[in-house]
């Protein structure tokens, strides 16, 4: 039997219901025991979990006790007595204990291709774990004892310079714990600012003679050699001397996020920027091919890179069809930057402040040339060639994601979205904006009007430093109280989902999670909370973190619920989601991550 994949639950079970009520009457008039595998032949399932409490984000049927899967799909949902019925023999059965379980993750935006080839090997906490500096020594001293010993360089990233002391950013000090090979560690931004040791420096070729400028320098000592960390332009010459990040490496380097992915509990992505860097495709094919993807993927290919300049549609379609990758056509554009460094548009502008432009995690907020506070600044695409480039990129089907943070540039994306969506009459590739940190009152309903999605970022619902002292000195007063106002948006109708941008930020769903309910600090209640007016409800965010995102992803039909005839993704939790207290979310650990009915990911293995 063919088992079907609608949406609906309804239409997905009745074929299988039938089948089993049949197969039940015969069991009851033969006084036979249950297992019906004569009547059923073929429709038994291959594993079962029982004796559970299953949140299905199904409406029709929000809970289940017990899961029958076959060929990677859920072939019934429902009661003990239900499951008995397609268990047979070679059936796996699984009793839960009573344990939680639900619909596996959707994280609709991370970045593997252009972050984590540098954190292959070592990836240091930075701004969303607010390190303090010997928590960030200890996490790199874990890196250097387990860094491959055939690396010709150390190669780290991810660490908050201002968790650390200039006594501490040293070339001596980086000596002395990797004296035997050229270090580099870079920042968590993407490239504003790296520490290095002595021979990463004599490989690069630096002296004390390098000319300082404002777009490019280094720390010095009080006799003027370079201390050990370089800023800006000046990183490029360490760059440079870096050894190539060949297709290999890229591999290891993404199969490591998919693999924390699994360990989070993460069974669908959107890869939300490739084609960058050479290579980048390359290893996405081979890690395809060679079956090593288990969740399902979104590649969504670079339409610009923080400028205007647009990658030509036909080199696009040219990009998909010379490799063979998976999930569907996507493309990835940028509207603007960030708001700690003033390069996001604002409809109302930025405060009047003596704060300067901050860096933060975000990746490539870079590219765009900082403005003044108190100034406004555009979308990075003009109104005209952005309507015209949607047009072309919908009528080739690609479906369009658009990082837009402020409140301006999130208007110019609906602008542009709103020409294409009103000639096809709906919004058929779910063409949708990422961060969506801000969005103006006077643009709810045409999020609702236009059915497109805005997919929020839960980590950053917390109070955290980033928010507190980047963000909120640079915004009037009355945008701030505007920023990242879930609850006004899931009130109004616009369909919410779940990202991370992972690993700029934590790929943590439930510290997220918590956030977004509490809007204080997981874990740090004396951080107080932030804007908690707009908190969301669990069950709007387990929304948001499932159906949502398979929306989002355009893989609804088959995924991000529960329900008979989709895959059989579901995570099983150490405790109910529902039975705790708010404030212990974060400590939500995945005992076990299913992946179309095979065990992808167990705690402790």
């Amino acid at each position: 039997m063919r088992l079907m994949t609608k949406t609906s639950s309804d239409e997905g079970r009745g074929p299988v219901r039938a089948r089993l009520a049949l197969c039940a009457l015969a069991l009851i008039l033969a006084g036979a025991p249950l297992g019906c595998d004569t009547q059923l032949d073929g429709e038994l399932a291959d594993t079962v979990y029982t004796n559970g409490r299953i949140y299905t984000v199904n409406e029709a049927q929000p809970w289940a006790e017990a899961v029958a899967m076959k060929d990677g799909r859920f072939l019934v949902v429902g009661s003990t007595a239900d499951v008995e019925v397609v268990t047979g023999e070679t059936t796996e059965v699984v009793d839960l204990g009573g344990a939680f379980a639900m619909p596996g993750i959707g994280d609709v935006h991370i970045h593997p291709a252009l972050v984590m080839p540098k954190r292959a090997f070592c990836g240091l906490p930075g701004t969303f774990y607010e390190p303090t500096e010997q928590q960030t020594i200890d996490a790199l001293e874990e890196c250097i004892a387990n860094y491959p010993e055939d690396r010709e360089w150390f190669v780290a990233a991810g660490f908050s310079p201002s968790a650390m002391s200039e006594e501490t950013l040293t070339r001596e000090f980086l000596d002395q714990l990797i004296p035997d090979r050229p270090a580099y560690v870079e920042d968590e931004t993407g490239g504003h600012s790296a520490w290095f040791n002595t021979k990463a420096m004599e490989i690069a070729g630096l002296s004390r003679d390098f000319e300082d400028t404002s777009e490019g320098y280094y720390s010095r000592t009080e006799s003027g050699d370079l201390a050990g960390m370089a800023y800006e332009g000046a990183v490029n010459p360490l760059l440079a001397a870096l050894p190539p990040f060949d297709v290999e490496l890229k591999k290891i380097a993404y199969a490591k996020l998919m693999d924390e992915a699994l360990s989070k509990g993460v069974t669908a992505f959107g890869e939300a920027y490739v084609g960058v860097f050479d290579g980048d495709l390359q290893a996405w094919q081979e890690l395809h091919q060679e079956g090593r993807i288990h969740q399902h993927v979104n590649l969504y290919l670079k339409g610009n890179l923080g400028t205007a300049e647009l990658t030509p549609v036909e080199t696009l379609e040219r990009w998909w069809n010379d490799y063979d990758l998976p999930g569907a056509k996507g493309v990835k554009l940028g509207m603007g930057g960030s708001l700690e460094s003033i390069t996001e548009a604002l409809v109302d502008g930025y405060a009047v402040t003596d704060s300067e432009a901050a860096d933060g995690p975000i990746p490539m907020d870079d590219y765009i040339e900082d403005q003044p506070a108190g100034t406004n600044v555009e979308a990075i695409i003009p109104a005209d060639e952005f309507a015209d480039y949607m047009a072309a990129l919908d009528a080739a089907g690609f479906q369009v994601i658009v990082h837009a943070i402020g409140d301006g540039s999130v208007r110019a994306t609906l602008d542009g979205y709103e020409t294409v969506i009103r000639a096809n009459g709906n919004n058929r590739l779910r063409h949708r904006i990422d961060h969506c940190s801000l969005v103006h009152p006077d643009d709810f309903q045409r999020f609702v009007d236009l059915d497109v999605s805005c997919t929020i970022w839960p980590p950053l619902n917390a109070p955290l430093d980033y928010n507190v002292n980047g963000i909120k000195p640079v915004l009037k007063p009355e945008t701030w109280e505007r920023m990242y106002a879930d609850r006004e948006r899931w009130d109004a109708g616009i369909r919410l989902g779940n990202h991370t941008d992972a690993p700029a930020a934590t790929m943590w769903p439930w510290f997220g999670m918590e956030a977004s309910i509490t809007r204080g600090f997981p874990g740090k209640p004396e951080k107080g909370t932030m804007n908690p007016q707009h908190a969301l409800r669990l069950e709007e965010l387990i929304i948001a973190y499932t159906i949502n995102a398979a929306w989002a992803l355009r893989i609804d039909d088959v995924t991000g619920s529960i329900e008979d005839g989709k895959f059989a993704d579901m995570i099983i939790l150490n405790h109910n989601l529902f039975e705790i207290p708010e404030t212990e979310i974060h400590n939500t650990e995945v005992q076990k991550t299913i992946f179309k009915g095979e065990v992808v990911y167990e705690a402790g293995q």
